[in-house]
């Protein structure tokens, strides 16, 4: 007999299985919550920390999805405050980046290669994919969603979650491939629930799509419209994650 394994009551469970309710990833929506708890609490008085304040100057600044939406929240001051010390920052990079230039004049400097050696400090990137890979924030959503993802793991050894799961508009990504790789580990009987829910969530999904474009032919076009017309948003969730999460 399967032993029956004690209810989940943290506030996270909960988030989760509210979340299931909502159009859109689960986990999509509940990081959401969460990173955007963090940009209050940033926003109030975590940009006055110093140590907070290097943290952000370390990485010249934060992502652009995370700097805009900072910028939605009436932070404009907070920002205005770190962004002139990063400015500052850059502006002594750029100073550095010039000073190791090969010199363009006929023959060799040494006296002056000798002194741009020593004021020489670490490279800039140069790959733009490397550019915002130290955001704070983005770090702080990486460490949520992997909480999130093992957390609705164990959640699917409870029996209604599965069933929650399967009527969700499905995991972006992701966001599975964060939990499948954590199932696929830690917690094996569970990859089998954790690919039946999803499949489902994605062939109940690709139906409603269908029928949304088969609503577009004219020769249906007086067919009464429903929940199908808006799968173009489910759809888009389940690839591409709930919008504002990357």
């Amino acid at each position: 007999m399967r032993q029956r394994k004690a209810a989940d009551h943290s506030g996270e469970a909960q988030a989760l299985q509210r979340a299931c309710q909502q159009e859109g990833c689960p986990v999509c929506a509940v990081v959401l919550e969460q990173v955007a708890r963090t940009m209050d609490t940033w926003s109030y008085d975590g940009f006055t920390d110093v140590e907070q304040r290097e943290k952000v100057t370390r990485a010249r600044g934060f992502c652009p999805l995370h700097t805009w939406q900072l910028a939605q929240r009436n932070a404009t001051f907070q920002l205005a405050i770190v962004y002139e010390n990063i400015l500052s920052t850059l502006d002594e990079d750029l100073e550095q980046q010039r000073l190791s230039l090969p010199q363009e004049t006929p023959g060799r400097d040494w006296l002056m290669e000798i002194k741009q050696l020593f004021q020489a400090g670490p490279s800039m990137p140069t790959n733009p994919a490397q550019l915002y890979e130290q955001c704070p924030f983005c770090r702080t959503r990486e460490n949520i969603e992997q909480r999130l993802t093992e957390r609705l793991v164990a959640l699917l050894r409870h029996d209604d979650m599965p069933a929650r799961l399967r009527q969700s508009t499905g995991l972006c990504r992701v966001h599975f491939a964060l939990a499948f790789q954590y199932a696929d580990v830690h917690a094996p009987a569970q990859r089998s629930v954790l690919i039946a829910c999803q499949q489902e969530s994605v062939r109940r999904v690709l139906g409603e799509v269908r029928e949304l474009i088969r609503k577009h032919d004219y020769r249906f076009s007086e067919e009464a419209r429903g929940e199908e017309m808006t799968a173009w948003r489910r759809a888009i969730a389940l690839c591409a994650g709930n919008p504002g999460v990357y």
